[in-house]
């Protein structure tokens, strides 16, 4: 039975998944044969359970795929508390249902109801480290909380670097303020590095993993500082009482007299905001500052027995700090859920998954309507990207430009369909020029080896490599984009062009072109 969800702003960031799943199943490995911006844990579940659920809907298996990791350690902590304090158990588990299950951010990028396709793997990362925070919070010392700190953060690492620093930073407190004993934290070490080194040795994709990572560091470097001036402003709704909080916490600390420093509340709740400021630096929207909840728990537990104006302060300011983030998440997919029933669903039977999405009538027919006015003006959109514009300020948000793009891939493998019976040829190896490349998948064709998916000039790209230039060169065809022209697909195009050179281009249609490697064609 497939599902068909409102489609959301950035949507076709979901197609990524599809683009590494048909690349690992046809045989490339992540960072070694394809290059990404995080890691491959997540691909490889959507992968494994795309093949299990052919006709899944891919925005919600991309989300929902986490759970096969996270479902089993927060099980872990669960099983513990709830032994101890049935309340307490059912605290954590709540928030993490949610978060896990929500495919929305916490951030509003369009007026109109939809699913937010993009930040997935943030919000996976946000929910490996609710459950990390949990245990290290929750666990008793002893060898369980080391195989369960050990697989949590092997799960961080091979989904996102910074995700993994901020819980290196969780794991370095509780091992400082004695949640865990040094040998314990040196089996842990040993349970993550383990299957690292096997990993490494088996394919080389950690070494690769490393390099990929250090080369999208180095390119964007120049903006990690105003990253942090965007996080405060962005998030000054948890921020503000959180800091507000502190202080609090601060204050009944000081009048403990600080019996236990380093495991103190203020501590843990500000460490635990100091890594949701860090890894923000690095997530373009996601569910943020949700793993501040167990730590939340933790000093609902201790401040208990407390009376008085404190005791209010705590509860109010905690609430603050966490339940507008939790309704906004709630509230926007409830509200893209409701509004899907009245919805329409776009009609791009040839897209096979990617067409089980839906979007009002009004927004669906501005689509149509766009996409021929893209092609009938196209001199128009060359000039603003030969100024560096997009169509709109809010280009890539607007839902009826990522319909539009449905329609428009649909016409594209409509076309080249054509095209190939045509001429009685089939193109095996193919590529596209554009941020997002679903179409290898959508015509079981061989992607294109050694290339960035998710390109984006600005972030990813840097010179053409040898191999990526060798790859290209090899592919059958190459599809251009161009309803609308972007600077984004000219810069792409850009730094192909060597790889490029001395294909024949061919017209599709108005919205598309092929360009065709040399022998293809019949004489």
């Amino acid at each position: 039975m497939p599902l068909v969800v409102p489609i959301g702003p950035m949507y076709w960031d979901t197609y990524l998944y599809l683009d590494a799943a048909h690349r690992i199943a046809s045989g490339q490995l992540p960072s070694v044969d394809f290059s990404m911006p995080v890691g491959p844990l997540g691909y490889y579940l959507f992968a494994w359970g795309l093949e299990l659920f052919p006709a899944a809907q891919p925005l919600l298996l991309a989300q929902w795929a986490l759970l096969v990791v996270a479902a089993p350690l927060m099980a872990v902590v669960l099983w513990e508390v709830s032994r101890r304090d049935r309340a307490l158990s059912l605290l954590l588990l709540g928030p993490f249902l949610v978060f896990a299950i929500a495919p929305s951010n916490a951030q509003f990028y369009h007026p109109l109801p939809g699913l937010d396709g993009f930040g997935i793997y943030n919000r996976h990362v946000v929910v490996l480290l609710y459950v990390l925070l949990s245990g290290l919070l929750f666990l008793r010392e002893g060898r369980t909380l080391a195989l369960f700190c050990g697989a949590t953060m092997l799960a961080l690492f091979l989904t996102k670097i910074t995700g993994f620093i901020v819980g290196g930073l969780f794991c370095a407190l509780a091992v400082l303020a004695g949640r865990i004993r040094w040998a314990n934290a040196f089996l842990a070490a040993g349970l993550f590095l383990l299957p690292l080194v096997a990993l490494e040795l088996l394919t080389g994709m950690v070494s690769a993993y490393l390099r990929d990572i250090s080369e999208l560091a180095g390119s964007n470097s120049s903006t990690l500082l105003p990253r942090f001036r965007t996080v405060i402003t962005n998030k000054l709704d948890v921020l503000l009482p959180a800091a507000l909080l502190a202080l609090v916490l601060l204050a009944l600390d000081w009048c403990d007299g600080f019996q236990r420093i380093l495991d103190s509340s203020f501590v843990w709740f500000s460490v635990a905001i100091l890594g949701g400021i860090i890894f923000e630096t690095q997530n373009s929207g996601s569910q943020e500052f949700i793993f501040i909840w167990p730590v939340l728990a933790l000093i609902l537990v201790r401040t208990k027995n407390l009376k008085g104006h404190f005791r209010t302060a705590v509860l109010v300011l905690a609430a603050f700090a966490i339940v507008p983030t939790m309704t906004t998440i709630i509230s926007k997919s409830v509200r893209a859920f409701a509004a899907g029933v009245t919805y329409a669903q776009v009609d791009a039977p040839l897209l096979k998954n990617i067409g089980q999405v839906s979007a009002r009538w009004d927004m669906i027919e501005r689509a149509e309507m766009i996409g021929v006015h893209y092609a009938d003006f196209r001199e128009a959109y060359e000039d603003l990207a030969r100024k560096d514009q997009l169509p709109n300020w809010q280009y890539f948000a607007d839902i009826d430009n990522q319909v539009q793009w449905v329609l428009s891939a649909e016409s594209a493998v409509e076309a080249l369909l054509a095209f190939e019976a045509e001429n009685n040829v089939r193109l095996e190896g193919l590529m596209t020029l554009d941020f997002t490349d679903p179409l290898p998948w959508i015509l079981d064709r061989q992607p294109t080896p050694h290339l960035q998916i998710g390109a984006d000039p600005t972030r990813t790209f840097g010179a053409l490599k040898p191999e990526t230039k060798a790859a290209i060169e090899a592919a059958d065809g190459v599809l251009r984009a161009k309803c609308p022209v972007t600077w984004a697909r000219r810069d792409i195009e850009a730094t192909f062009a060597e790889a490029l050179a001395g294909r024949q281009a061919i017209a599709l249609n108005p919205c598309w072109d092929l360009l065709i490697r040399d022998g293809i064609l019949p004489s």
